[in-house]
């Protein structure tokens, strides 16, 4: 196997040991409604939205340098530069 694809394995094996461990009953106040929830959902839950705002930030910052590329102008013939007269 890829050294990738263990990495990728050992992290799914850590997270699940996680989310395991994790079943208490948890409360979760946004502004002002209280949700409950086991601990382990609201991890994943975490997770997920932590993976989703990084995965569209890579994604918008290689759209951002694939259009610098795009927009480059041609470089300009090189010219020596000018002797100066004395």
């Amino acid at each position: 196997m890829k050294s990738r694809t263990v990495l990728i394995l050992i992290l799914i094996a850590l997270f699940a040991v996680l989310l395991i461990q994790n079943s208490e009953l948890a409360t979760l106040r946004f502004f002002f409604w209280p949700i409950y929830a086991p601990q382990f959902i609201l991890v994943f839950f975490i997770f997920l939205i932590g993976f989703l705002v990084g995965f569209l930030a890579a994604k918008s910052s290689r759209k951002k340098d694939g259009k610098k590329e795009e927009h480059v102008p041609p470089p300009a013939s090189h010219q020596p530069p000018a002797k100066p007269q004395p």
